[in-house]
């Protein structure tokens, strides 16, 4: 391999590597994911060629966005039915898969759902068992019920669980055993309401879940692993906006947390993984990490990690042998750093939009030389869409109001 003059990155250095005019990184999605477009604009500016696996969709708003997003992700096959507009799991069938995968791919980053299929489809570069050690059940990287069971063997603390729906204590998370994004988890509080999340989680996903005890949150972790050992590993929390407390974070700070940073390596090391990955924790009463869920794939606060100094791009990169890896220089913490947030969270005035819009533009900006020049219009476009489309929604808030005023 060759390597080029280095460009300072963020942290990180940038090696354009020759890597071959087909070989490239998939991505696999049933929709939108902010940590796809931005791991893509920046493998695009260290020289790797990406390509989308998409929704099969009619949706003229749907198809528009995923033109528009081309322009990051690369070439789009619409291949994958089902996912979050449906209402069910998305689902690509063996065949699509090995139809858009081959010895010149690099990886496939997989949303979480589609793991699944790509479990089935058994072999190649989108087999997710190729980022375990062999002899770990592969089901670890998207179940979570499984993932608490090897949590346990790699003695990392989890919460107390039941597999009926059956508690002697309040309240109760119940979860899908496969769901991301909030999706497919339920809290109860007695119960009568434990039966009833029960019954309907195991209605929409074919199966019955489990419940966990309900526990204080605590900093995610997050990093880049290679063969069981983190190579880049660090805790941080979404801290979302003052005024949507309950919305998508606003910004994201590192937390200097040994201890969930050495139980992450831990269980890392047990599965023997390679790859991005994430961990949620909670803490109990003696304020210890007790884990809940392990996604993976690349998250969608790595590109804030990575502007604190934290190297994971070199990481992933040497994971693909394209590059030397993280020189060791430690990242900040408790530095915030803005998040892009999409669409407009609800906004209750015009001011609110302008204010989102500025926002936005303000992190397209500073992140342009990172992520690129494809990425940095995409982005634009998309905010310049966002804003237009939620400037009806924020004037018709403001008519009630302003009518009970002049009442």
């Amino acid at each position: 391999m060759r390597s080029g003059n280095a460009t300072s990155w963020a942290g990180t250095h940038c090696y354009f590597q020759h890597v071959g005019d087909h070989n490239k990184v998939i991505f696999l999605d049933s929709g939108t994911w902010q940590g796809f477009l931005d791991l893509a604009g920046a493998l695009r500016v260290h020289g790797v060629k990406v390509a989308r696996v998409g929704l099969r969709t009619s949706s003229p708003r749907l198809r528009a966005m995923q033109r528009l997003e081309s322009w990051v992700l690369g070439p789009l096959s619409r291949e994958v039915d089902g996912g979050r507009e449906a209402g069910r799991p998305a689902s690509i069938s063996p065949a699509a898969l090995a139809e858009v995968t081959g010895v010149h791919v690099l990886d496939m980053q997989i949303q979480d759902d589609l793991a699944i299929s790509a479990l089935e489809a058994e072999g190649g570069v989108a087999d997710p068992r190729r980022r375990v050690a062999a002899g770990v059940d592969p089901m670890v990287l998207v179940d979570k019920r499984v993932q608490q069971l090897w949590a346990q063997k790699a003695d990392v603390p989890t919460p107390r669980t039941w597999d009926t729906a059956c508690s002697d204590s309040f309240p109760v998370v119940v979860k899908a055993n496969v769901g991301f994004g909030g999706r497919g988890v339920r809290i109860a509080h007695d119960a009568e309401e434990l039966a009833q999340a029960w019954a309907e989680l195991t209605t929409l996903f074919g199966q019955a879940p489990y419940a966990q005890e309900y526990l204080g949150w605590a900093p995610s972790t997050g990093g880049v692993a290679m063969d069981g050992e983190a190579l880049v590993c660090v805790a941080y929390e979404g801290r979302p906006s003052p005024g949507d407390p309950t919305g998508p974070p606003q910004t994201v700070v590192a937390i200097d947390d040994p201890v969930a940073v050495e139980l992450t390596a831990r269980f890392l090391r047990t599965l023997g993984y390679t790859g991005f990955f994430c961990l949620d924790w909670v803490v109990d009463a003696q304020g210890s990490p007790r884990l809940i869920d392990f996604n993976a794939r690349v998250f969608g606060s790595w590109v804030a990690l990575q502007a604190q100094g934290f190297d994971l791009i070199s990481a992933y990169l040497h994971t693909l042998g394209l590059g030397p890896g993280p020189e060791g220089r430690r990242g900040q913490f408790g530095v915030a750093e803005q998040t892009m947030r999409y669409p407009c969270p609800t906004a209750d005035s015009v001011k609110d939009v302008w204010r989102w819009r500025a926002d936005s533009l303000g992190v397209v900006r500073a992140r342009k030389p990172w992520l690129g020049q494809r990425w940095s219009t995409a982005m634009r476009v998309r905010t310049e869409i966002g804003a237009l489309r939620a400037l009806p929604v924020a004037i018709r808030r403001r008519a009630p109001r302003a009518a009970d005023q002049d009442t």
